[in-house]
């Protein structure tokens, strides 16, 4: 599994020729190390008497980014798993109508879900942002650069997602398919742009 592996042995099976795990295990990897960096920061302000007062709500964004870390980890699996399927269905016989026939029904339904599995990275992602902003105003001022930097990989797991959506898109056949995923990354796109950009700023270094 990709998410058991050694940084190097990942690293190295990215950068062969096969084409999965690419750039949507990257983008969910990315998420992982946003939550795993808000735990850091979070872990660090639990149980320091000058945070005191908002420990309480410090440990429940903890767990959830723990949830998400994990989340993030099957995305991982899920969009290698995803892009295979497209790739198998390609492959498919196209010698006679039936075959064509069954070959782009698998073609699309493949496609459609390596679609959706970078959709919920993105918004998993984005959520995520929402958490390290709470931690930026809350949470331990020490370790605010660490923040920042879970801010960054959390905007680039968005934007990765959002990215492998597009390249998607134009070969589904599916017009209010289409037309929903691009409503949805244009209004996640902006959103996470105002929101990287807000957060930063309140990041006085």
């Amino acid at each position: 599994m990709l998410s058991e592996m050694s940084i190097r042995a990942f690293l190295e099976k990215l950068s062969s020729s096969d084409p999965a795990p690419g750039g949507g295990s990257v983008s969910a990897l990315s998420g992982a190390l946003a939550a795993s960096l808000g735990n850091m920061v979070s872990n660090l302000t639990i149980g320091k008497k000058k945070y005191k007062d908002v420990e309480e709500e410090i440990k429940k964004i903890n767990e959830t980014l723990e949830k998400y870390r994990d989340t993030f980890l099957e995305e991982m699996e899920e969009d290698a798993k995803a892009f295979n399927e497209v790739i198998n269905a390609l492959k498919l016989p196209r010698n006679t109508d039936d075959e064509k026939k069954v070959r782009n029904t698998a073609i699309q339904e493949s496609t459609k879900k390596a679609t959706l599995v970078p959709l919920k990275i993105a918004k998993n992602a984005l959520e995520v942002m929402e958490l390290i902003e709470v931690l930026v105003e809350k949470g331990n001022k020490q370790v605010l650069s660490d923040a920042a930097i879970a801010v960054i990989m959390a905007k680039s797991a968005i934007m990765g997602g959002i990215y492998n959506i597009k390249i998607n898109l134009p070969n589904i056949m599916d017009e209010d398919f289409v037309s929903d995923l691009e409503k949805q990354i244009r209004n996640m796109e902006i959103e996470a742009c105002i929101l990287e950009v807000k957060i930063l700023d309140k990041i006085k270094l």
